[in-house]
């Protein structure tokens, strides 16, 4: 059984006449007859019967169209889908981006992305989740790429920095430490932590180095929810500079020492993987207008 078969007996099945059928797909009468031959061979039972110079469908094939009718819509659905999401000027993007680009940078690189004319019609989904939940969405072909932190171990998986990101220290608007313009980590290591789980080995990496052990409370997926628990004096957080503080009672201060420390974001996608037109010119887009030279 194939294609071709269900959509000549389809429309047999409605015509309910050999030659207008075969005249209306464009082939010969008996190259039709051949084909519903094969076809009730393979199921095992007469589709049509002769009604006068007609013919019509048995309960065998009446019940047989209705479920070829439907596979065909879905087929002929199916084809529609794919041709658009294939579109050079209609297709989609499925992007992720972890929680502290959603504020701010993810909105204002869709901005700038669109104002090209030419991505004015591109359909874009989003998925906000932690770096390693974004890796297992593109794994799955849930993504097409991702903004996210680097991980080791990941060969499938393409990294491009895209963006620095330098890094604040975030204490509660009433902390000893507030009214500094800035801190050292030796400062910072004498309060209880919460650190974002994604930066605290390179970030307890540091401190050790420096012969300091600071007494991290928690460690948490997400900074903006890092920031939250800052402003009710849960502990002292090191976040990200782009992490949105404004409506938190915290305060943001420079860790001098941090300057040269950057955790960047990266664009990642699958290696090898087929892209449509869609996909291929906002990757295009991200590292010609948005991929900071510097990194």
């Amino acid at each position: 059984m194939n294609i071709t078969q269900l959509r000549y007996f389809k429309l047999l099945a409605e015509l309910q006449h050999y030659s207008y059928t075969a005249e209306t797909l464009g082939i010969a009468q008996s190259s039709l007859s051949r084909s519903i031959t094969a076809l009730e061979d393979e199921l095992g039972v007469n589709l049509f019967e002769k009604q006068g110079r007609n013919i019509r469908l048995t309960k065998y094939g009446t019940v047989f169209y209705e479920y070829a009718k439907d596979s065909l819509t879905s087929l002929e659905l199916g084809t529609l889908k794919v041709r658009s999401m294939a579109d050079p000027t209609k297709g989609e993007i499925n992007m992720g981006l972890t929680f502290p680009l959603g504020p701010t940078i993810v909105p204002n690189i869709l901005q700038k992305f669109k104002s090209h004319d030419w991505n004015r019609d591109y359909l874009i989904r989003l998925y906000q989740n932690t770096t390693p939940e974004l890796i297992q969405l593109l794994k799955a072909d849930k993504c097409d790429v991702v903004l996210c932190s680097y991980v080791e171990d990941e060969p499938e998986v393409e990294f491009v920095p895209l963006m620095p990101g330098h890094l604040n220290a975030v204490v509660p608007e009433k902390h000893p430490l507030a009214p500094k313009n800035s801190v050292t980590l030796e400062e910072l290591s004498k309060y209880p932590f919460i650190l974002n789980s994604e930066k605290a080995p390179a970030l307890l990496k540091i401190f050790h180095e420096k012969g300091l052990y600071p007494n991290v409370l928690s460690q948490v997926q997400g900074e903006c929810a890092i920031v939250g628990l800052v402003a009710v004096n849960y502990g002292i957080s090191i976040v990200d500079k782009s992490v949105d503080i404004s409506n938190q009672a915290v305060k943001a201060l420079p860790v001098p020492e941090l300057e040269d420390t950057q955790f960047p974001v990266n664009l990642a996608y699958i290696k090898n993987r087929w892209f449509p037109p869609s996909v291929k010119a906002f990757i295009s887009f991200l590292i010609k207008e948005i991929q900071d030279p510097s990194i």
